[in-house]
């Protein structure tokens, strides 16, 4: 048994939901698990949050010359404080990682909050808690095993979560794009140094969270050199998100049985890498060109708590549903549907992908985030490329088009999928593999 430490800002919602994910996933394989947090909303006894120690000032009893003395000193000897300049960046790039050089925990708090010194600690998306540098630090004083999981891009990028085509990150992230003003480029450049420096004096290692960040985790400054680096791809609960009510989910939701439904969603449909106007485009398309009365079977069901105004512009039936929270619900959604459609621009997921092929959905999208390995064409849904709605509609088109068993292949082929290469199944074998080696 191991005594490991999963690491990330939240527990709940995207990026902190996987490593809670994580967390119970590397519990159930029976070790001694913490997962430390800055915020914590769930009421799991292994989530602890970070407190930091509060050391009393020394205090004595001075005279009133004393005070008056030390105060004059003080004044005298403090330096004038510098006032920094707010670093301003580009928002699609979601450049939150703007300091890896200043410390932003005490180590000795965190082990004090933890309880025990780890033997093995796995870090997620870590905005606002600890920086890479507080990583080091945590393992110079544990000497633990590091793994950081890509939740997004943050682990190999000088601050960016996201690249939107930029290749810096594989050399030396100069000229950042997400930083237009030209006296804070460097900003990047030196995060990312601090960044490759910290990853090498402390040996961190990089396990992928999708298909896409694990091809860029191979082309990175930081981690181009590790020699195996797995891929853990959404961490999907199969007990819960399965195609087991398939037969009578459309029922549950008194949907017609003669009705092709196209579910999407997002937490904000608004964010531009969501790329819903794509989407827009692609039924554009299909409405003009399908006849009436194949027209009048598609419905669009949205998934959200904020969408588009532009959603007016879609003419097929459609419904917004309010984002859900439980995974049960979830999944009989997603079972009830006969296509997931991802619209994604730039995304290293989106869960919903491997969620709806556990639930036997065929899935058509742009080829990125999860979608890149876990879609295959002709066999659990379509690849689009980056932006083509015309190949989008085409590729709903085809979903639409197969008869019951056709559907039925690619329904029983999703699961297949999942249950291959995104399980907690196939997440034990891999981390199994991680903590095994070490000890030999």
């Amino acid at each position: 048994m191991k005594k490991i430490l999963v690491l990330s800002t939240g527990d709940v919602n995207g990026a902190y939901e996987a490593m809670y994910k994580v967390a119970h996933i590397l519990k159930n394989m029976g070790h001694e698990v913490v997962m430390c947090v800055k915020n914590k909303t769930k009421a799991d006894d292994f989530i602890k949050p970070y407190i930091p120690i509060q050391h009393p000032p020394v205090t004595k009893n001075l005279s009133l010359t004393e005070r008056a003395i030390r105060k004059i000193k003080t004044k005298l000897t403090q330096p004038q404080a510098v006032v920094k300049k707010a670093l301003i960046t580009e928002s699609k790039y979601s450049f939150l990682s703007k300091d890896e050089i200043t410390e932003h925990i005490n180590v000795e708090s965190l082990l004090k909050s933890v309880g025990f010194v780890p033997d093995y600690i796995f870090t997620g998306m870590t905005i606002d808690f600890l920086n890479s540098t507080d990583l080091f630090n945590i393992q110079k004083a544990t000497r633990a095993k590091i793994y950081n999981i890509t939740v997004d891009m943050n682990h190999f990028t000088g601050g960016c979560h996201f690249s939107w085509g930029c290749e810096g990150y594989m050399n030396n992230c100069d000229h950042c794009p997400a930083i237009p003003d030209e006296s804070q480029k460097h900003v990047a450049k030196d995060n990312l140094e601090r960044k490759y420096q910290n990853a090498q004096k402390a040996s961190f290692q990089i396990i992928a969270g999708s298909g896409l960040t694990l091809e860029q985790a191979k082309k990175s400054k930081i981690y181009r050199e590790q020699e195996v680096i797995y891929n853990i791809n959404s961490l999907i609960d199969t007990t819960l998100l399965n195609d087991k009510n398939k037969n009578i989910a459309k029922n549950i939701f008194s949907l017609s049985e003669d009705n092709f439904y196209i579910l999407t969603g997002a937490q904000n449909m608004e964010d531009p890498r969501k790329g819903f106007k794509y989407l827009l485009e692609a039924l554009e398309i299909l409405d003009q060109e399908l006849p009436e009365d194949l027209k009048n079977k598609i419905n669009l069901l949205v998934v959200s708590n904020s969408i588009n105004k532009e959603f007016d512009r879609v003419t097929f039936k459609k419904q917004k549903i309010d984002y859900i929270k439980d995974y049960r619900l979830l999944s009989l959604l997603y079972q009830a549907t006969d296509v997931f459609v991802n619209s994604s621009i730039e995304d290293s997921g989106p869960m919903m992908v491997s969620e709806a092929l556990a639930c036997g959905t065929p899935v058509v999208g742009f080829n990125t985030g999860v979608l890149t390995n876990m879609v295959i064409d002709d066999y659990n849904g379509y690849k689009i490329p980056m932006k083509d709605s015309r190949q989008l509609a085409e590729g709903i088109k085809k979903i639409f088009d197969l008869d019951k068993n056709q559907y039925a292949a690619f329904s029983k082929n999703a699961v297949q999928q999942v249950q291959e290469f995104s399980s907690y199944e196939y997440a034990e074998e891999i981390f199994t593999k991680i903590l095994g080696q070490n000890d030999q």
